[in-house]
């Protein structure tokens, strides 16, 4: 008997001094100093992900148990020594479980996170050349480590927003959303966020050719006659004249024309009487060809910007009467932006001009030539659209294919339309303008060569000497092609060299 009552005194004694505590939970009871002589437990930080659950034993009968916010946090005991907590929402909340005689025996600080292990487990499989790190913080869930491509770390940031709840392209900065604070404090999750911190091993490089093909073929025809007569007859004279204007094309002064006294082509006089006709005929064929191929690089992501050209003066009138001058860009320019999203396929954002002042729809301002202001026109090619095209593949951006054709018959009303004599008392004037615009595009990942691998556009330029220039005509020098050996004998030490 003696041996027995000392051993459970033992027991209890070890008890007392151990607290109260776990015997079998998932999560250890909270060891409180003081809590066994009427104390508050002092706070203890618990993590539970959401939607799961944990079990907590005690050593003591639980009589009563607060929790700050049920919204969060359920709290659950099924038996007097045993408690379960669920996590059913993001945020932090409080967990106060007491005793017999309303004695304070647990505190827990409790945080309900995303399941950041399951989020982590989900990235390494659908992203398996990445190394992603899932942390939860403050309310936030932080993606850090790296991965090969921006197309990988879009994956990333869409399918963490996707698991957690969060909306889809928003979060992608670095600002946090508060979840919570000491004591008593609580969040409701509301704000949860997905903050991409990814960064790329290493940067793609692309380099950008672009080719812009234009042919235009523009052809004009005019003939024209304008008829004079006068006719006298005792003491009347009847006198008619025809002048039939180009209404397409205008008078160009080229061709077969009148004389610049005046006199007209062909005349006829006979007595009081006479006779005149003036022929007007032009056939003109233009054709143009534009090429122009701008190259460019930049790293994935970045902009960069081509301008080959220049710029030409336009007049601006101010309030005050005042004329200030702006300038207006022209030439090749070429604008993109390129992000590589996979292995071998870029999307590319591209803006390209080709333009040239022209007299086209250039005018003047005043009226006097002197005085005169003249505005210059400006033809410009413009495409801007965005691409997505693999590595070394090309893409037609823009094309354009045009066929003007504008044709005008003027003459003698009714004189005009008469079968073979009609073309004596009518002017026709005829254009016709063709033209065909395509736009290629060619995206290439590239990367970085030895210096000795590039050539130069000067690299073997030399120019010609004085007498060559003066006697020959030839602006830089030419050497032999044909293979044929120079003549003469080579003079000083020859023979084999070894590296």
């Amino acid at each position: 008997m003696v041996r027995t009552f000392l051993s459970a005194a033992f027991l209890a004694v070890a008890a007392l001094a151990a607290g109260p505590g776990l015997t079998g939970g998932t999560v250890l009871a909270a060891e409180t100093g003081g809590a066994w002589r009427g104390q508050n437990a002092a706070p203890r930080p618990l993590k539970l992900a959401v939607s799961k659950s944990t079990i907590i034993d005690f050593d003591e009968e639980i009589r009563d148990v607060l929790v700050s916010n049920p919204q969060i946090a359920d709290a659950v005991v099924r038996t007097n020594r045993r408690l379960y907590l669920l996590g059913n929402k993001f945020g932090t909340t409080n967990v106060v479980v007491f005793g017999g005689n309303g004695r304070q025996i647990a505190n827990y600080e409790l945080q309900v996170q995303p399941d950041t292990a399951t989020l982590e487990g989900l990235l390494r499989r659908l992203v398996p050349t990445g190394d992603i790190k899932v942390e939860a913080v403050a309310g936030t869930v932080v993606l850090s480590g790296s991965v090969r491509s921006p197309s990988d770390a879009m994956q990333a940031l869409e399918v963490a927003s996707r698991f957690v709840g969060a909306p889809v392209g928003g979060g992608t900065t670095g600002s946090t959303a508060a979840a919570g604070g000491g004591g008593s404090a609580s969040s409701t999750g509301d704000s949860l966020q997905v903050v991409n911190a990814l960064t790329i091993r290493g940067k793609d490089q692309v380099m950008l050719k672009v080719t812009i093909a234009e042919v235009q073929r523009s052809v004009v025809k005019q003939l024209g006659i304008d008829l004079a007569a006068v006719a006298t007859g005792g003491s009347f004279t009847t006198a008619f004249a025809t002048s039939n204007p180009f209404a397409v094309n205008g008078s160009s002064g080229a061709g077969l024309v009148p004389y610049s006294s005046g006199t007209p082509t062909f005349s006829n006089v006979n007595g009081n009487n006479r006779f005149s006709a003036t022929v007007q005929a032009l056939e003109q064929n233009g054709l143009m060809r534009t090429l122009a191929e701008p190259t460019l690089t930049a790293i994935s992501g970045e902009e960069a910007t081509f301008l080959v050209g220049g710029e030409f003066p336009i007049p601006v009138s101010q309030q005050n009467g005042s004329i200030t001058v702006e300038f207006k860009k022209y030439g090749i320019a070429l604008s993109f932006v390129p992000v590589v999203l996979a292995e071998g396929r870029i999307s590319v954002k591209v803006n390209t001009e080709v333009s040239e002042p022209t007299s086209e729809g250039s005018f003047s301002i005043g009226s006097s030539t002197s005085s005169s202001l003249n505005i210059q026109a400006l033809r410009v090619r413009r495409a801007d659209s965005t691409l997505e095209v693999p590595s070394g593949g090309t893409i037609v951006m823009a094309g354009l294919i045009r066929d003007d054709v504008r044709q005008s018959l003027a003459g003698v009303p009714g004189a005009m339309s008469l079968p073979i004599l009609g073309a004596l008392f009518r002017s026709r004037d005829y254009q016709r303008s063709q033209s065909e615009l395509a736009i290629f595009v060619q995206p290439i990942v590239v990367q970085p060569v030895a210096p000795g691998k590039l050539v130069r556009p000067d690299q073997n330029f030399q120019a010609s000497s004085d007498a060559a220039a003066s006697f020959l005509g030839r602006l830089n020098r030419t050497y032999r092609s044909d293979g044929r050996s120079t003549a003469g004998a080579y003079h000083g030490q020859y023979g084999f060299i070894y590296e």
